[in-house]
């Protein structure tokens, strides 16, 4: 009986670490990836960090490739990838967990404000149908914030980041 207590204590102890705690921050790596995710990736690798997607949100042909871009936990994650089925590459990965900062401490949730203060000289807005995209571009990478109103309407925020590998994957430039 004891035994069984304890191993039960200890599991209850021990869970959130192995989970990893819902408040543990998760690196923004401009140009690079988010979290355990890097661009260059391949699909198969995407799936055994995240699991199966929920969703795929767009299909099409990118210079004369096939893009699919997934989602996963309800719009927390995205990923786009490149490439034919077996061959894909991890060309875009997007969150819009809290959560995930760059060394900055910028993501979502980030005021307008702040985050032109904070990448002053670096930062650049783009129109991109239907909404305009904050990024920083890094060779031929992008760290792409895209902004939402905040309730009320009184400033913008950050609503969701995503580490590009392709600046045409958003919108044509």
């Amino acid at each position: 009986m004891k035994i069984a207590l304890a191993a039960v204590v200890l599991v209850v102890v021990l869970a959130p670490t192995a989970a990893g705690r819902p408040d543990e921050r998760i690196a923004i790596r401009p140009g690079v990836g988010i979290g355990p995710l890097n661009l260059g990736m391949t699909g198969q690798d995407v799936r055994r960090v995240l699991g199966p997607p929920r969703a795929v949100v767009e299909r099409r042909v990118l210079r004369g490739q096939p893009y699919v871009e997934f989602e996963w936990d309800l719009g927390d994650w995205y990923v786009g990838l490149l490439g034919r089925p077996g061959h894909r590459r991890t060309v875009m990965i997007g969150t819009a967990l809290f959560r995930h900062r760059t060394p900055e401490g910028l993501g979502v949730g980030t005021d307008e404000n702040r985050l032109w203060r904070e990448l002053r000289g670096r930062i650049h807005e783009r129109w991109c149908r239907p909404s305009t995209h904050w990024f920083v571009r890094q060779g031929r990478r992008e760290t792409v914030y895209l902004p939402i109103w905040q309730r009320p309407p009184t400033a913008m925020v950050v609503g969701r980041v995503q580490v590009r590998a392709e600046p045409a994957l958003g919108c044509n430039v």
